[in-house]
């Protein structure tokens, strides 16, 4: 894996190229009365800078200079055309956000245990040393994470990592039916023109109380959401190692509710990802409301719940 100090020093070069480029692009094309306009230019010099160092030299001038290169998953040599240009489009987009992009791609690199950004994601690549000259294979990245993070370990089983996690949220519609609807009746009624604030948060509420109970009966019968069976992960009482009880259940969903979908409690919602990121058991205030754990699925054999979780991780998993 590249270093993750090199890969900061190399973006930081390439930002200040940017930048230089941008300026120039601005003078000769932009106007200051049209803000959206010098951002869209912007972010297509941005993309175009990434897109074709990518292309032409394996990697970006910064990562170049720093010994680095751009491999794409399952592939030797240089990315491909469409790899090189969604990289860079991700870049351009996190680039041009002042602060809020910046922080979504550091976090993005230094919270994933191979140094996986939202660009290298998004675009199926990875960030490797330049003496590395073979393909980094799919198939082979469970194992190189858990060499550089090793796994946290239960007597219920592996606890689930928060990238995983999150990603399984993300999916918590598939095969929800109930959940896709309402979600569209809300959107709906929102979008109405006599909408008032009133009908916005009645509607809200409607929602989270929808989520809660669907949540709590899926849980309590199951230990699993749609999301969490394409991680290979199960929600076990702490104290059974069983699916919660109805009332846990219940607290549980609540208290992730609330923090999902109230702005207001967005801070604490922050706090339970940094518990859930850091502790030994990985629970979340959720978790810790329910009595719960969220572990590998033990009807699985330990390299079908690697395999599974790294799927999710790579935008792989259905």
């Amino acid at each position: 894996m590249a270093s993750k100090g090199l890969r900061s020093a190399a973006r930081a070069i390439d930002s200040i190229a940017e930048l230089v480029l941008v300026i120039v692009a601005w003078y000769a094309f932009g106007d200051l009365q049209k803000l959206f306009t010098d951002l869209f230019l912007a972010a297509a010099v941005i993309t175009a800078y990434e897109a074709l160092s990518c292309l032409w030299f394996g990697g970006t001038p910064g990562m170049r200079l720093l010994g680095l290169r751009v491999a794409e998953l399952d592939l030797a040599g240089r990315p491909t055309g469409a790899t090189a240009v969604r990289r860079g489009m991700v870049v351009s987009v996190l680039t041009v956000i002042p602060f809020i992009g910046w922080a979504l791609w550091a976090a993005s690199m230094f919270g994933d245990a191979l140094g996986r950004g939202f660009p290298d994601r998004v675009s199926n690549s990875m960030v490797v040393p330049d003496d590395f000259r073979g393909a980094v294979a799919t198939t082979d990245l469970a194992g190189f994470a858990d060499g550089i993070r090793p796994p946290r370990l239960t007597p219920l089983g592996r606890v689930g990592d928060l990238d995983v996690r999150f990603r399984a949220r993300l999916r918590r519609l598939q095969d929800s039916r109930l959940l896709a609807a309402s979600l569209g009746l809300l959107a709906l009624a929102v979008s109405l023109e006599f909408t008032t604030l009133g009908i916005i948060l009645v509607s809200s509420a409607l929602w989270i109380v929808i989520f809660v109970a669907h949540e709590t009966w899926l849980v309590h019968r199951t230990g699993r959401t749609p999301g969490h069976v394409m991680a290979g992960l199960v929600i076990v009482s702490q104290r059974t190692g069983l699916p919660p009880s109805g009332t846990r259940s219940f607290f549980r969903a609540l208290v992730l509710g609330l923090l999902l979908y109230i702005p207001l409690l967005w801070w604490l919602l922050a706090i339970s990802m940094l518990m859930m990121r850091h502790n030994d058991t990985g629970r979340g205030l959720h978790d810790l409301a329910g009595g719960t754990l969220v572990v590998a699925d033990p009807r699985l054999d330990p390299e079908t719940q690697r395999q599974r979780a790294m799927r999710m991780r790579l935008g792989r998993a259905g």
